[in-house]
């Protein structure tokens, strides 16, 4: 696991009334609420999931200062580009069904063309998309040129039409690469190319891109609050994005919805971390065959069908570790999966502010939760044994604490609980 360091955990109860999780999660208050303060973040909702199972979730701060709405975790946050995650996903259900083939030419599967003018004859795939290596070279800031308050008035077959072809309201000849022809080492991170992959499926599908990902990715993990436009969320209760100065930015949308406009609140979000964390399953349900995860979630960065491990998703190049996260205006969100634990975690913030040390808090009390809390009584300390580490009751090294329950853990698992006193 990313950063984490091993050790056997053994807790008991802590005082009346008290568990080893609840006073971790007090800890875990005191830090983010902290760091709230100093890095002005208005609002955050964040989970811990852990052995197919939320082991920890919270919320803190504002949704909303004109409304004095508080964060709950119910409370709807733009997801920015974890949506993305999305829209892949349902790349790999279709790929799964034979609907798709992540190698041909896009063109195969949608009413217009589109290539690279500099290179016509190379064309563009899915994976290639799905790689961030098709050649599009859009940048963060054509977000801007979309913004609008309220649910986008282009639809996918617009603004495709409108955004690749040539004569296009907003086609620009220097949104594709002159040096790298489609499928070549070059990476560029492509908004655009992610909603051309929104058009590609609605196209085989049928359906519309929403609903397609409710039909088939959102109702089956019982994400029943999510939506990628707020005609279809609960707007009662959804996070207003703020800029670092506390300003109200407005309930704003994009035009490249499958890159950015997923809508979610931390529980219903949890359902599709877990679904990863379990090879593609969930309950009675399941996103696709464990099979097609393996190709999805490779076991290093160098194989597999490449949105996670190569360059959507980023991560340590022996695959210990995949996350993703989102930037937009007034919007900041992170999710982690550690694939060797089975465990991952999910930060959702309605501001601008850094929340990359509330990533690294969390991301070490993972260990620390217990998810099926174990006793434990003094036994006898053998001397053939080498000591490896000593801990305290929750799981942290430990050197001089008096009078506190200390964990001798030894080289063959043994974990021996005696009462230091001084």
């Amino acid at each position: 696991m990313k950063r984490f360091f091993l050790m056997l955990l053994v807790l008991p109860i802590i005082g009346i009334g008290q568990t080893p999780n609840s006073v971790l999660s007090a800890e875990l208050d005191t830090f983010i609420q902290a760091q709230m303060i100093s890095n002005n973040i208005p609002g955050l909702s964040a989970c811990i999931v852990k052995e197919n199972q939320v082991i920890w979730k919270a919320a803190y701060g504002t949704a909303n200062y004109n409304t004095n709405l508080a964060v709950t975790t119910q409370t709807e946050f733009t997801l920015a580009s974890i949506s993305k995650l999305f829209t892949a996903t349902a790349c790999a259900q279709l790929w799964e069904n034979g609907q798709l083939d992540l190698d041909a030419d896009i063109n195969t599967y949608i009413p217009i063309t589109i290539i690279n003018p500099n290179f016509p004859n190379i064309p563009i795939t899915v994976r290639q998309l799905l790689q961030h290596k098709s050649s599009l070279k859009d940048y963060e800031s054509d977000l801007d040129m979309f913004q609008i308050i309220g649910d986008p008035i282009l639809n996918l077959s617009d603004f495709c039409a409108m955004y690749f072809l040539q004569g296009g309201t907003y086609y620009n000849p220097n949104n594709f690469s002159s040096s790298s022809a489609p499928g070549l080492s070059q990476y560029w991170y492509s908004n655009a190319g992610f909603t051309l992959l929104g058009y590609i499926i609605q196209e085989i599908s049928g359906l519309t891109f929403d609903t397609y990902c409710q039909l088939h990715i959102l109702d089956p993990l019982q994400m029943n609050s999510a939506g990628w436009y707020y005609a279809n969320i609960d707007n009662n209760d959804i996070a207003m994005p703020y800029d670092n100065t506390m300003n109200p930015l407005g309930y704003y949308s994009v035009a490249q919805v499958p890159a950015a406009m997923l809508k979610s609140n931390v529980e219903d979000l949890a359902n599709f971390l877990l679904a990863y964390t379990q090879h593609g399953a969930f309950q009675n349900d399941t996103l696709f065959s464990s099979t097609i995860f393996a190709d999805i979630v490779p076991s290093n960065m160098q194989n597999g069908f490449g949105w996670w491990g190569m360059d959507t998703w980023y991560g340590d190049p022996n695959g210990n570790y995949w996350s993703h996260g989102g930037y937009m205006h007034g919007v900041r969100t992170q999710l982690n999966y550690y694939p060797s634990d089975s465990a991952g975690l999910i930060i959702l913030t309605n501001g601008e502010g850094n929340y990359y040390p509330i990533e690294l808090e969390i991301e070490s009390y993972i260990p620390l939760f217990n998810t099926t809390p174990t006793a434990i009584t003094d036994i006898n300390i053998s001397n053939n044994r080498e000591l490896i580490k000593i801990i305290d009751v929750l799981g942290r090294e430990s050197k001089d604490l008096k009078n506190q329950p200390i964990f001798y853990i030894y080289d063959d698992g043994t974990v021996v609980k005696k009462i230091i006193i001084e």
